[in-house]
């Protein structure tokens, strides 16, 4: 009994005194040492789709009985699939992500994630952020902030939309990424990413 007591001591110690070791090994953030995570888009998705479809406000809804008509169309539905790149000795934490997408240019939506992604040491962790475009709202946005650019192609707002809902999952035109910025965190010390991609 005495034995087998004073080995569970010393296994005891062993695994005190390795996982002090650990610790003592794992390096702490410092401005000098706290390197800024990297930020880029591994691919896009357009994880469901609904088509081409719209009707304005004079269209009286089937159901329920009591809704009222409204400008509603399908919605365009992207993934985008970012690699957070970890380059440092310790875990880094992400909570903030914003970015604005474009199409073909023209930008339409900010979107971004609030997840607390943690980053372990020296790795890489993926990060699935999705954006939905609302017909009628892209059309509004196309037409206040794109009205000029739109005039010298010679183009109207829907006929950008209906080559943008028909042909997306083909990904038949660039999908822009810009003015994107992530937020990481480590031991108090934080660092901002800006970045910026091009799909396909």
């Amino acid at each position: 009994m005495k034995k087998q007591s004073v080995l569970m001591t010393l296994f005891g110690l062993a695994v005190a005194a390795f996982l002090l070791a650990g610790c003592a090994g794992v390096q702490k953030a410092s401005d000098a040492t706290f390197k800024t995570p990297e930020v880029t888009l591994s691919h896009a998705e357009i994880p469901s789709y609904f088509g081409y479809w719209f009707y304005n406000n004079k269209v009286q809804p089937s159901l329920p009985e009591n809704a009222k008509p409204g400008n509603n169309g399908a919605p365009l539905i992207y993934a985008f699939i970012f690699n957070l790149k970890n380059t440092n000795d310790f875990p880094v934490l992400m909570d903030n992500m914003k970015f604005t997408v474009a199409l073909e240019g023209f930008e339409l939506n900010t979107v971004g994630s609030q997840d607390e992604i943690w980053i372990p040491a020296g790795k890489t962790t993926q990060l699935r952020v999705p954006c939905v475009f609302g017909m009628f709202e892209a059309f509004m946005s196309l037409g206040v902030v794109g009205g000029m650019d739109l005039q010298k192609m010679g183009k109207k707002p829907w006929d950008m939309l209906e080559k943008w809902w028909t042909t997306a999952p083909d990904f038949a035109f660039p999908v822009e990424v810009r003015n994107g910025s992530a937020v990481f965190k480590a031991d108090g010390i934080i660092k901002v990413a800006a970045f910026k991609a091009k799909y396909p």
